[in-house]
C-alpha cells in the first residue's frame, strides 16, 4: 500500500471517530432555548415586497410539527415581519470541503432548524385554484468565521388526519431535484426558496445569550399547467 493511500485511510478513520464522538456529546446535552430576534421578508423572484401574506414560523421547539406551534405573522407593506421568541440553538459538527479536494473536515457550529408554513396555491383547468398548507423546512448553521450555511428548503410536509404536519410531501423544495405529484400533476418545485439567511449571536451588557436571525424567503411564479 503506498504512502497516499495509507494516508487517506488514516485520514477517513479520524474523521469517523471525530463525527460519532459529538453526535453522541450532543445527544448528552440538548439545546437550550435563547431569545432569538427574527426579521422576515417575503418577496417574489423580482425581490417586490409580498404583503399582508399570513405565515407561520417554528424554531425547532418540541412539537415542531404540531399545527398551532411556532408563531403566526402576516406580512406589512414592506413585506416584513419582526418579531422575538426563545428558541433552541444547539452547537453540533458539520462536514465541509477541504478546498477543491475531495476531502472533508468536521466543524462545529451553531445550528437553528426552521419551519414555516406556507400557502402552495395549484391552479386547475376546470375551477378554482386549489391551496395547499405545506410545512417546509430548512436548516441553518454558522461555524466561528461567522459564515452561514443552508441546503435551502428541503422536505415538506402536509397535515395527516390529527392535523399534525407529518405527511412528507418531498424533499430538496427549493429544487431542481423535487420530483412530486400533486392532484395528478408532476411538480419539479414547491414554490419558495431561501434568498437571504444569517444566524449571529447578540451581546447583551449582562452576558445573557442572545440570537438575531435575518431570513428571507423568495415565493416562485404559480405554477402553470400545461
Amino acid at each position: 500500500m503506498d504512502l497516499p493511500c495509507i494516508m487517506r485511510h488514516l485520514l477517513h478513520g479520524a474523521l469517523a471517530c471525530l463525527a460519532v464522538m459529538p453526535l453522541t456529546l450532543a445527544r448528552i446535552a440538548p439545546a437550550r432555548a435563547a431569545p432569538l430576534h427574527v426579521d422576515f421578508k417575503l418577496t417574489d423572484e423580482e425581490y417586490r415586497p409580498l404583503s399582508g401574506v399570513p405565515v407561520r414560523l417554528v424554531f425547532g421547539a418540541g412539537d415542531w410539527q404540531a399545527p398551532d406551534a411556532g408563531t403566526r405573522i402576516v406580512t406589512a407593506a414592506d413585506g416584513t415581519a419582526t418579531f422575538t421568541i426563545d428558541a433552541p440553538v444547539s452547537r453540533r459538527w458539520q462536514f465541509r470541503n477541504v478546498g477543491f479536494t475531495p476531502f472533508s473536515w468536521p466543524v462545529r457550529t451553531d445550528h437553528v432548524s426552521l419551519a414555516a408554513e406556507l400557502e402552495f396555491v395549484l391552479p386547475k383547468k376546470d375551477g378554482p385554484d386549489t391551496v395547499h398548507h405545506w410545512l417546509y423546512t430548512a436548516e441553518i448553521d454558522r461555524d466561528g468565521s461567522g459564515d452561514c450555511s443552508t441546503d435551502d428548503l428541503d422536505k415538506v410536509y402536509e397535515a395527516g388526519q390529527d392535523g399534525r404536519f407529518t405527511k412528507l410531501i418531498g424533499s430538496n423544495a427549493a429544487g431542481p431535484n423535487f420530483d412530486v405529484n400533486i392532484d395528478g400533476w408532476a411538480l419539479s418545485g414547491a414554490g419558495y426558496k431561501l434568498s437571504d439567511f444569517m444566524l449571529e449571536p447578540e451581546n447583551t451588557a449582562a452576558g445573557e445569550k442572545r440570537w438575531h436571525l435575518k431570513l428571507a424567503i423568495v415565493r416562485r411564479p404559480k405554477a402553470v399547467l400545461p
